[in-house]
């Protein structure tokens, strides 16, 4: 039997972002110069600081379509789904400050990134590929309750795969 554990502290995200490619036709017309972008664009970022109730969930999959017909008989089909992504991150990391930058240079192209991830899980030895992705929800500033907190975030990928460990 492998040993596994449910610790989730040392569970890593590396995400990259990249142009879709739309971005770099834009700037020649905006005048937008992407060469600014180039410490973020293209180059992994491993997040930190994760919140400590609730760092990562994944949303449940719909996997199948299921439809009964009025004879009783049951009728089954494969359908697409999307994978979304919640994470929460402490205000004072620079992951806050990465997931900033990320959302002002979407806003400033006045287009999305191209979200790729890989996140590892040591305590159950496995590793999953989240693949073609966005930033889709975004907190601009951390709630001021008795201490700032987390900040909330989410991607959403075309998909997820398991990936080597």
């Amino acid at each position: 039997m492998v040993n596994r554990s449910i610790t989730s502290a040392n569970s890593v995200l590396v995400v990259t972002a990249t142009s879709r490619g739309v971005a770099n036709s834009l700037s020649g017309i905006t005048g937008i110069d992407l060469s600014q972008f180039s410490s973020i664009l293209g180059v992994p970022y491993e997040l930190e600081g994760w919140a400590a109730d609730r760092a990562f969930a994944v949303a449940a999959q719909t996997t199948s379509e299921v439809v009964l017909g009025v004879d009783g008989k049951a009728h089954f089909g494969w359908v697409p789904n999307l994978v979304q992504f919640d994470f929460s991150i402490m205000p004072d990391s620079d992951t806050a400050e990465f997931m900033e930058t990320i959302y002002s240079i979407q806003q400033t192209l006045r287009e999305t990134l191209e979200m790729n991830a890989t996140l590892k899980i040591p305590a159950l030895q496995r590793g999953y590929a989240l693949i073609n992705g966005a930033l889709t929800n975004y907190t601009p500033l951390p709630a001021h309750e008795r201490v700032q907190a987390a900040q909330t975030f989410q991607m959403t990928f075309t998909k997820s795969l398991p990936a080597p460990y």
